[in-house]
């Protein structure tokens, strides 16, 4: 891809994580990267354990976890398990945050975690952690402290890279405003994503800001086939597994409207384009055979 990045995401299966960890590595992707969620129908990780997992069987992919949810854990304790994967990755760690979906919001008052002002959360929280990360105070609406400590620090410094997603046109300006980069979901129809990016970039303008600064990463679901008929023909049930009971995303026509499948050309002529677009990093994720879907994904890296 001609020096763009590609990473990947890493499967679910427990039993899979380190050999198709490791196998990343060896074919040359930059990173892997895990996810975070309020509760799950199907089988879920937490994504910081995972990644602390894949810490320690790999020498050189960047971890990253997209995204953590505003609110959701305590900005102190959320500080200091960024930090600890961070050392134990030995400055290794990428970190996507955001406000959620509006449908998480019971989820959280249920179970008595604070889900109101989520935007609030979010930009005080990224300020905690950074005060925390360099030994400083802050006064803000929701936190205010001074003297305390946090320990591990981050080997980055002045911390791990912090990547908003996001999709509303307030939420990306603000991620130009306050973060280290903008991560799109996998999810999101690539026709929308590309109109997102466009506020992104006029954002990165209006704000002054040098766009060598601020990462642009896409989630992306790919699928390697010998024909795009047959490719298709498998991502269908692979997004009904996985979209049919969402309450945002329509399982319906999905994989045409926000994958990447066929032969190994027609996807790196794909992905091509939206790097081309102003994509910094792509991050591949297989719907199904995991383990296979990676080897035909390592042929994309040198495309």
């Amino acid at each position: 891809m001609g020096g763009r990045t590609l990473s990947v995401g890493a499967p679910t299966d427990p039993d899979l994580l380190i050999p198709f960890a490791r196998r990343a590595e060896a074919l040359g992707f930059a990173g892997i990267w895990t996810q975070d969620t309020v509760s799950a129908e199907n089988f879920s990780l937490d994504g910081l354990h995972v990644l602390s997992y894949l810490a320690a069987v790999t020498e050189r992919l960047r971890l990253g976890i997209g995204v953590l949810y505003s609110g959701r854990r305590n900005p102190a304790v959320q500080a200091r398990e960024l930090a600890t994967v961070d050392q134990l990755s030995h400055g290794r760690l990428t970190v996507g945050l955001g406000v959620g979906n509006d449908y998480h919001r019971a989820t959280l008052t249920a179970l008595g975690i604070p889900a109101d002002r989520p935007v609030r959360r979010l930009v005080e929280g990224i300020e905690v952690m950074r005060a925390l990360w360099s030994e400083t105070g802050f006064d803000g609406e929701l936190y205010s402290f001074s003297g305390v400590r946090s320990q591990p620090p981050p080997v980055q410094r002045p911390g791990p890279p912090i990547w908003i997603g996001a999709r509303a046109e307030p939420a990306l300006r603000r991620a130009v405003r306050i973060a280290d980069g903008w991560t799109g979901a996998a999810p999101v129809a690539t026709k929308d994503f590309l109109a997102q990016l466009a506020i992104v970039r006029r954002a990165l303008a209006d704000q002054g800001r040098d766009p060598a600064t601020f990462t642009i990463s896409k989630s992306v679901y790919v699928a390697v086939e010998d024909t795009v008929d047959k490719a298709r023909e498998r991502l269908i049930p692979a997004f009904d597994r996985a979209f049919g009971a969402s309450p945002v995303y329509d399982a319906t026509g999905m994989a045409d409207r926000v994958a990447v499948f066929g032969p190994p050309v027609h996807c790196a002529r794909q992905l091509r384009d939206l790097f081309d677009a102003g994509v910094d990093e792509l991050v591949l994720y297989p719907m199904y055979d995991r383990m296979d879907q990676l080897e035909a994904f390592g042929d994309l890296v040198d495309r």
